[in-house]
């Protein structure tokens, strides 16, 4: 049987989209605004400390509910001899849009930053790679303002897990339960000797050695993928070509 990596990811990225977590202080504004126009309405017969009381309620159960999504585990990091799985397990009708796959080929360097109560998994991707860029600020900032008014529909949009980074265009992934020392040797007995496995022990020295601009090569956005996930070659290996309009 091959060996397989399966990691707990830590945080509210395999599951939500980024900037989530300010959907909680947006909705306590909401909730404590209307306190207090309630309070208003009813001409001071509404005591000072029960508005109090409710306002800090409300306080402490977003406190409450940010704390459980940033210590939140699931498990959404697998790698084998073939490639590394992004995303957690889904029934929904679409898991592409939740998932990503990373074949080896097409992943340049894993380095593995020790954090508190977690490791930093930084993984490039190679010039063979199809970069798909994430969405806009202005796309993000729409999903966002729909889940304010919309909170039942928050969490339908791409988790920020399977979004890549830009500048150089990769992930970015937390994962808990295991050292940067296990995590280093459990995937070296996976990743082929073509495809670098570091350990560095801060962040200052992760960014001296990952280029902060696209690897030469590398196809640009937009560019067809196959039926895997968001990355993908030809069946020859080559890149794709580009389709015409």
């Amino acid at each position: 049987m091959d060996d397989v990596v399966v990691c707990l990811v830590r945080g509210p990225a395999s599951r939500y989209p980024r900037g989530y977590l300010w959907f909680l202080p947006a909705w306590f504004l909401v909730l404590s605004g209307a306190t207090a126009i309630v309070g208003m309405r009813l001409d001071g017969h509404l005591p000072l400390w029960l508005g109090a009381s409710e306002i800090g309620g409300l306080l402490i159960a977003m406190w409450t509910a940010v704390c459980v999504l940033l210590t939140a585990r699931r498990v959404a990091f697998r790698a084998d001899d073939t490639g590394i799985l992004l995303g957690a397990r889904t029934i929904r009708r679409r898991p592409k849009r939740r998932r990503v796959y990373l074949p080896w080929s097409e992943v340049a360097q894993v380095t593995l930053v020790p954090r508190r109560y977690s490791v930093l998994a930084d993984i490039v991707l190679s010039p063979a790679a199809v970069w798909m860029p994430p969405p806009s600020r202005r796309a993000q900032a729409a999903v966002l303002f729909w889940a304010v008014l919309l909170p039942f529909a928050v969490g339908r949009g791409r988790p920020a897990l399977t979004m890549p980074r830009q500048r150089p265009p990769g992930y970015r992934v937390r994962i808990c339960q295991m050292t940067g020392g296990q995590l280093r040797l459990a995937l070296h007995q996976v990743a082929p000797r073509t495809v670098p496995v570091r350990l560095v022990n801060s962040m200052a020295a992760l960014r001296l050695i990952t280029p902060r601009s696209r690897p030469a090569g590398l196809l640009r956005p937009g560019w067809p993928t196959n039926s895997v996930g968001q990355l993908g070659q030809s069946p020859g290996g080559q890149p794709p070509a580009p389709s015409r309009p």
